[in-house]
Protein backbone atom coordinates (compact mmCIF):
# COMPACT_ATOMS: atom_id res chain seq x y z
CA UNK A 1 0.00 0.00 0.00
CA UNK A 2 2.98 2.14 0.37
CA UNK A 3 3.92 2.10 -2.56
CA UNK A 4 0.62 2.76 -4.16
CA UNK A 5 -0.02 5.90 -2.10
CA UNK A 6 3.47 6.86 -3.53
CA UNK A 7 2.31 6.74 -6.95
CA UNK A 8 -0.62 8.31 -6.34
CA UNK A 9 1.10 11.02 -5.12
CA UNK A 10 2.74 11.63 -7.71
CA UNK A 11 0.28 10.93 -10.15
CA UNK A 12 -1.44 14.28 -8.20
CA UNK A 13 -3.76 13.04 -5.89
CA UNK A 14 -4.41 15.70 -3.30
CA UNK A 15 -5.83 13.29 -0.45
CA UNK A 16 -2.67 11.62 -0.88
CA UNK A 17 -0.38 14.09 -0.32
CA UNK A 18 -2.07 15.88 2.32
CA UNK A 19 -1.44 13.25 4.48
CA UNK A 20 1.49 11.86 3.09
CA UNK A 21 5.09 12.84 4.60
CA UNK A 22 8.90 12.67 3.88
CA UNK A 23 11.35 13.03 6.42
CA UNK A 24 15.09 11.58 5.17
CA UNK A 25 18.43 12.23 6.12
CA UNK A 26 18.57 14.22 2.90
CA UNK A 27 15.64 16.55 3.73
CA UNK A 28 15.67 16.39 7.39
CA UNK A 29 12.97 19.55 8.01
CA UNK A 30 10.18 17.13 6.09
CA UNK A 31 7.54 16.37 8.05
CA UNK A 32 7.56 12.73 9.51
CA UNK A 33 6.14 9.88 7.49
CA UNK A 34 3.24 8.53 8.89
CA UNK A 35 2.41 4.74 9.19
CA UNK A 36 -1.39 3.44 8.01
CA UNK A 37 -2.17 6.32 6.97
CA UNK A 38 -5.34 5.77 4.66
CA UNK A 39 -6.68 8.42 1.66
CA UNK A 40 -9.70 10.33 3.66
CA UNK A 41 -13.16 9.69 3.10
CA UNK A 42 -16.14 12.29 2.73
CA UNK A 43 -16.37 13.84 6.18
CA UNK A 44 -12.80 13.24 7.87
CA UNK A 45 -11.23 16.07 8.53
CA UNK A 46 -8.22 16.08 6.15
CA UNK A 47 -10.94 15.30 2.89
CA UNK A 48 -9.25 16.89 -0.20
CA UNK A 49 -11.18 16.39 -3.39
CA UNK A 50 -9.39 17.15 -6.74
CA UNK A 51 -10.27 20.18 -8.90
CA UNK A 52 -13.15 19.36 -11.57
CA UNK A 53 -11.90 17.97 -15.00
CA UNK A 54 -10.59 21.45 -17.32
CA UNK A 55 -10.15 23.53 -13.59
CA UNK A 56 -6.98 24.74 -12.77
CA UNK A 57 -6.70 27.17 -9.61
CA UNK A 58 -6.17 30.12 -11.20
CA UNK A 59 -9.44 29.24 -12.92
CA UNK A 60 -11.70 28.43 -9.83
CA UNK A 61 -10.03 31.76 -7.82
CA UNK A 62 -11.39 33.66 -10.73
CA UNK A 63 -14.95 31.82 -10.11
CA UNK A 64 -14.33 32.74 -6.75
CA UNK A 65 -13.97 36.62 -7.10
CA UNK A 66 -17.19 36.45 -9.48
CA UNK A 67 -19.14 34.59 -6.66
CA UNK A 68 -18.03 37.32 -4.34
CA UNK A 69 -19.25 40.13 -6.45
CA UNK A 70 -22.00 38.70 -7.03
CA UNK A 71 -22.92 38.22 -3.30
CA UNK A 72 -21.92 41.74 -2.69
CA UNK A 73 -25.53 43.11 -4.67
CA UNK A 74 -28.58 43.05 -2.45
CA UNK A 75 -30.31 40.28 -1.62
CA UNK A 76 -33.17 40.78 -3.95
CA UNK A 77 -30.35 40.92 -6.75
CA UNK A 78 -28.06 37.95 -6.12
CA UNK A 79 -28.25 35.22 -8.64
CA UNK A 80 -28.33 32.01 -6.03
CA UNK A 81 -28.68 29.73 -9.14
CA UNK A 82 -25.17 31.10 -10.28
CA UNK A 83 -23.94 31.34 -6.46
CA UNK A 84 -25.18 27.90 -5.65
CA UNK A 85 -23.27 26.48 -9.55
CA UNK A 86 -20.05 28.62 -8.01
CA UNK A 87 -19.91 27.09 -4.66
CA UNK A 88 -20.05 23.58 -6.14
CA UNK A 89 -17.54 24.33 -8.76
CA UNK A 90 -15.28 25.94 -6.39
CA UNK A 91 -15.38 23.43 -3.52
CA UNK A 92 -12.15 21.97 -4.14
CA UNK A 93 -10.31 24.97 -3.81
CA UNK A 94 -12.25 25.93 -0.53
CA UNK A 95 -11.49 22.41 0.66
CA UNK A 96 -7.48 22.97 -0.05
CA UNK A 97 -7.53 26.36 1.50
CA UNK A 98 -8.90 24.95 4.87
CA UNK A 99 -7.14 21.91 5.40
CA UNK A 100 -3.51 23.42 4.37
CA UNK A 101 -3.82 26.52 5.23
CA UNK A 102 -6.37 26.69 8.54
CA UNK A 103 -7.27 30.42 8.19
CA UNK A 104 -9.57 32.32 11.04
CA UNK A 105 -12.61 32.49 10.59
CA UNK A 106 -12.91 36.80 9.69
CA UNK A 107 -10.28 35.80 6.40
CA UNK A 108 -12.79 32.65 5.74
CA UNK A 109 -15.78 35.00 5.32
CA UNK A 110 -14.04 37.86 3.45
CA UNK A 111 -13.12 35.44 1.05
CA UNK A 112 -15.94 32.89 1.21
CA UNK A 113 -19.09 35.07 2.13
CA UNK A 114 -21.94 33.21 0.47
CA UNK A 115 -20.74 30.09 2.76
CA UNK A 116 -22.05 31.82 6.01
CA UNK A 117 -25.76 32.24 4.72
CA UNK A 118 -28.31 29.76 5.66
CA UNK A 119 -28.84 27.62 2.55
CA UNK A 120 -25.11 27.45 1.77
CA UNK A 121 -24.36 26.13 5.14
CA UNK A 122 -26.26 23.63 4.21
CA UNK A 123 -25.23 22.57 0.73
CA UNK A 124 -21.43 22.85 2.29
CA UNK A 125 -22.32 20.44 5.61
CA UNK A 126 -23.77 18.00 2.11
CA UNK A 127 -20.54 18.03 0.50
CA UNK A 128 -18.31 17.24 2.83
CA UNK A 129 -19.96 14.48 4.97
CA UNK A 130 -22.98 13.47 2.02
CA UNK A 131 -25.63 13.68 4.67
CA UNK A 132 -28.11 16.56 5.34
CA UNK A 133 -27.73 19.00 8.70
CA UNK A 134 -30.28 17.96 10.63
CA UNK A 135 -33.04 21.25 11.18
CA UNK A 136 -33.38 23.38 14.04
CA UNK A 137 -36.42 21.84 15.49
CA UNK A 138 -34.52 18.57 15.53
CA UNK A 139 -32.17 19.82 17.95
CA UNK A 140 -34.73 21.96 20.00
CA UNK A 141 -35.78 18.56 21.91
CA UNK A 142 -32.38 18.99 23.10
CA UNK A 143 -32.70 22.29 24.57
CA UNK A 144 -34.16 21.58 27.82
CA UNK A 145 -31.42 19.00 29.05
CA UNK A 146 -28.54 21.34 27.81
CA UNK A 147 -29.52 23.84 30.15
CA UNK A 148 -29.88 21.57 33.03
CA UNK A 149 -26.00 21.15 32.27
CA UNK A 150 -25.19 24.17 31.77
CA UNK A 151 -26.76 25.51 34.82
CA UNK A 152 -24.93 22.90 37.01
CA UNK A 153 -21.01 24.27 35.38
CA UNK A 154 -20.85 26.89 37.54
CA UNK A 155 -16.83 27.55 38.26
CA UNK A 156 -14.66 28.94 36.55
CA UNK A 157 -14.47 31.80 33.46
CA UNK A 158 -16.53 29.36 30.98
CA UNK A 159 -19.14 28.61 34.01
CA UNK A 160 -19.23 32.57 34.25
CA UNK A 161 -19.72 32.71 30.46
CA UNK A 162 -22.37 29.69 30.34
CA UNK A 163 -24.45 31.80 33.91
CA UNK A 164 -24.72 34.65 31.16
CA UNK A 165 -26.11 32.61 28.38
CA UNK A 166 -28.37 30.58 30.61
CA UNK A 167 -29.51 34.52 31.81
CA UNK A 168 -30.19 35.59 29.13
CA UNK A 169 -32.12 32.47 27.57
CA UNK A 170 -34.59 32.58 30.51
CA UNK A 171 -35.19 36.23 29.63
CA UNK A 172 -36.07 35.65 25.99
CA UNK A 173 -39.87 34.90 24.94
CA UNK A 174 -40.43 31.47 25.05
CA UNK A 175 -42.90 31.46 22.45
CA UNK A 176 -40.82 32.89 19.65
CA UNK A 177 -38.05 29.97 19.29
CA UNK A 178 -36.06 32.15 16.69
CA UNK A 179 -34.97 34.68 19.53
CA UNK A 180 -33.95 32.03 21.92
CA UNK A 181 -31.85 30.01 19.32
CA UNK A 182 -29.82 33.30 19.07
CA UNK A 183 -28.96 34.31 22.66
CA UNK A 184 -25.81 32.64 22.46
CA UNK A 185 -24.86 34.77 19.36
CA UNK A 186 -26.33 37.87 21.20
CA UNK A 187 -25.23 37.57 24.58
CA UNK A 188 -21.89 39.37 25.25
CA UNK A 189 -19.10 36.31 26.55
CA UNK A 190 -16.25 38.86 26.71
Amino acid sequence: MGNYRTKLCRAGIKDVAVNAGKRSRTNPDGTASRANIKRPRRGEVNFLPNYPSCETKDTLEMQRLNMVEEFKKTTAERDMLLINQQMQRTFSLRREEIVNSAPPIDELRHRWPALFCEPQLYLEFHRITNQNLPTFSELDKYTSQLLKLYKKKTTGRFGEKLQQVVTAYEEQDKNNISAARTVPCTTKLA
